[in-house]
């Protein structure tokens, strides 16, 4: 995850609104500041937490809920242009407090984002998050780091989540089938590249949404999905690998994981 960040931040390509779950919540608050750091060009005041323009929400005091009121107030303050920089960075820390109404308060901005904005989730599971916000944004998760930061490894698994998409657009079973049997000997690499398919999937819906800012790295493959599914197609394709992914941290059982995949993304919502 953190080498999918980097290289989307060399490339000038990190998108506006981006959800960090999984790790601790520690790890998750360092992973934002660093973000935070290399999107401004200015690490010591980020990591100090006195940068003015690195923007952490959190709840009131002694309060179990991060209240619509104080996500009203961030989408107003969100508005100003920056202080000392060219853009402001918003640290929502605790993103799984928020209830609906937070939420679809916070949806507002996220469909018009100022340009100079980034806006940072950080919750245990994004499966806290309304689908309208999931939408929106890229999701990345701390978990199987050891994996993602190898270059080789990263570089195979975004080759078959390409193959995997290309695939889907054709909603053709037998070839999702032909690709996915890699697995049954290396299955330490699906998660990893189901990450990646989840990120093409979300560019395609990016795309359906009017959206141009693509982060997958495969925007050739996420265009095709956008041209050959539709959008709620590729919603249930894209909650169909999440929930696979979930289920992979839980269970484990490799055979109905790599049979509830193949179904997933070759099947559709009223199948």
């Amino acid at each position: 995850m953190i080498k999918t960040l980097k290289t989307l931040i060399d490339a000038g390509r990190v998108p506006h609104a981006l959800v960090i779950d999984g790790g601790t919540y520690e790890s998750r608050l360092l992973c934002a500041k660093e973000l935070a750091a290399a999107l401004l060009g200015e690490t010591e005041k980020v990591m100090a937490d006195i940068h003015p323009d690195v923007i952490t929400v959190l709840p009131e005091e002694k309060k179990k809920t991060l209240s619509v009121e104080i996500i009203r107030k961030m989408r107003d303050d969100a508005y100003i242009i920056p202080n000392e920089n060219e853009r402001k960075v918003y640290i929502i820390a605790k993103a799984e407090l928020m209830q609906d109404y937070a939420q679809n308060a916070l949806l507002k901005i996220l469909e018009e984002p100022p340009t100079f904005a980034t806006f940072i989730l950080l919750c245990d599971t994004h499966s806290y998050l309304l689908g309208t916000i999931l939408s929106r944004v890229a999701v990345f998760t701390l978990d199987d780091e050891a994996v993602n930061t190898e270059d080789e490894s990263y570089s195979a698994s975004l080759n078959i989540a390409k193959q995997l998409a290309v695939k889907t657009a054709a909603r053709d079973g037998f070839a999702i089938l032909s690709i996915v049997s890699c697995f049954d000997k290396n299955f330490d690499q699906l998660t990893p590249t189901l990450d990646i398919l989840k990120t093409i999937l979300r560019d395609a819906l990016v795309l359906k949404n009017g959206g141009k800012t693509l982060i997958s790295g495969a925007e050739d493959e996420a265009k095709l999905l956008f041209e050959k599914l539709s959008v709620d197609e590729l919603i249930y394709r894209s909650e169909g690998v999440t929930d696979i992914v979930e289920a992979i941290n839980i269970y484990g059982n490799k055979n109905l994981t790599l049979t509830r995949l193949v179904s997933k993304l070759s099947g559709g919502p009223n199948d």
